[in-house]
């Protein structure tokens, strides 16, 4: 085993030297000649493949970013409908505590709403109230009010 890390043959192997880039890539060749003998009835082209799909995906990637520079108005005018950091972090947590109630208010006080109704209705309209709230905060109150007075 020794043997075998240092690279000293032993009695019983025999090792011939290989220079192992130079022979790897001459028998690479060698079997690649051979394959494209073999093989004269099954032609495909591989880089003309790739140069068609790169033709493709060139022209493909051209018009959607000529679409895209034709949108009227600039940057600045696209992203101020996007909330900020701060507003989806509100949004958030809102809707979180908004689920978290309705769902405390279905399983806990739903099956006993006959001994304790005011604790399901309590819940229930906290839960509806905190996920409300947290479109207001998503969208900004005085967008939301007017969307939720619109007639549509």
């Amino acid at each position: 085993m020794e043997g075998w890390f240092s690279r000293s043959s032993s009695d019983d192997q025999q090792q011939k030297p290989t220079s192992s880039s130079s022979s790897l890539l001459s028998e690479w060749n060698s079997y690649a000649s051979s394959q494209d003998t073999s093989n004269a009835g099954i032609s495909f082209d591989l880089e003309s493949a790739v140069r068609s799909a790169n033709n493709t995906v060139t022209g493909t990637f051209n018009v959607v970013s000529k679409g895209v520079r034709d949108i009227p108005g600039n940057f600045q005018s696209a992203t101020s409908s996007l909330p900020s950091g701060k507003a989806l972090v509100y949004f958030g947590l809102l809707l979180a505590s908004g689920v978290f109630f309705i769902f405390i208010a279905f399983t806990l006080f739903l099956p006993v709403m006959v001994v304790m109704p005011q604790k399901f209705a309590i819940c229930f309209t906290l839960g509806c109230g905190f996920i409300i709230g947290s479109f207001f905060a998503l969208k900004g109150p005085k967008n939301q009010l007017a969307h939720m007075l619109s007639k549509e």
